[in-house]
């Protein structure tokens, strides 16, 4: 399904466009002998009485000490059980079909909790933990009100191949004469020079994009194809930064 953007360029000029996901369906299908398709179902794997944790604690005893070489002891005592039976198989539900489903969060020792806290936990580059906070609420700014704006950057492709890893990317589209001209020409300029160009939120357009209320926010970069009178122009999104691993010190 489409949605709407509204886009500022380099000089100052907007346009509001549509965009959509790429989810192309794959050519190849899986089928049964007879050439019908399959039916997903989801069976039963386990219950809280047949988790490791529970099997432990019933079977090997409580942990002693909270060392790792206790705790590998007690999943090596286990392993002996399991290859003498099948403790964690229950006979009565293994196996049977799930219909409807509701998520429920449970403790330790597997009793359901109903007031819940949640944290948000922060860590930085050497996965250290920097903070703990509640979530923040996080909402869209891609509507009319929080215009996309063109940085008119323009980044090389194999520059940012070494720099970014991409996780999402959206198809932009014209919606009449006018917006297809506004949307040839950058496709246009980024497929003559090989480069992307950064777009953001904000009013020098250095803020991240936030797609739908509650999403991540992501820097996003567009990248522009012509073939003769046609053009695509894709929009990526990233949140995840490639870096060069720390040298170790002889």
């Amino acid at each position: 399904m489409s949605r709407f953007i509204h886009f500022v360029d380099d000089q100052q000029r907007d346009a509001e466009v549509t965009f959509s996901s790429l989810n192309p369906k794959p050519k190849i299908r899986l089928v049964l002998p007879n050439g019908k398709d399959p039916i997903n179902l989801r069976v039963i794997k386990g219950s809280a009485e047949t988790s490791a944790d529970f099997l432990c604690d019933r079977l090997v005893g409580p942990l002693k000490s909270k060392d790792d070489s206790a705790e590998l002891m007690r999943e090596i005592e286990l392993a002996d059980y399991l290859i003498k039976g099948d403790p964690e198989v229950d006979m009565e539900l293994h196996g049977k079909y799930i219909t409807d489903s509701a998520r429920v969060y449970v403790n330790p020792e597997f009793k359901p909790v109903f007031h819940l806290k949640q944290n948000e936990l922060i860590y930085n580059a050497q996965r250290e933990l920097v903070e703990e906070r509640s979530p923040k609420v996080v909402l869209a700014n891609i509507s009319e009100s929080d215009m996309v704006r063109w940085s008119g950057r323009m980044t090389p492709k194999s520059e940012l191949a070494q720099k970014v890893l991409f996780t999402k990317k959206y198809q932009v589209k014209h919606i009449n004469g006018l917006t297809f001209s506004f949307l040839y020409d950058l496709a246009k300029s980024l497929d003559e020079n090989q480069a992307l160009m950064p777009v953001g939120t904000g009013a020098k357009g250095n803020h991240p994009l936030v797609m739908s209320d509650g999403g991540k926010p992501y820097r996003a970069f567009l990248e522009g194809r012509v073939r003769g009178k046609s053009y695509c122009l894709l929009m990526h999104l990233t949140d995840q930064e490639l870096k060069a691993p720390i040298e170790k010190q002889s």
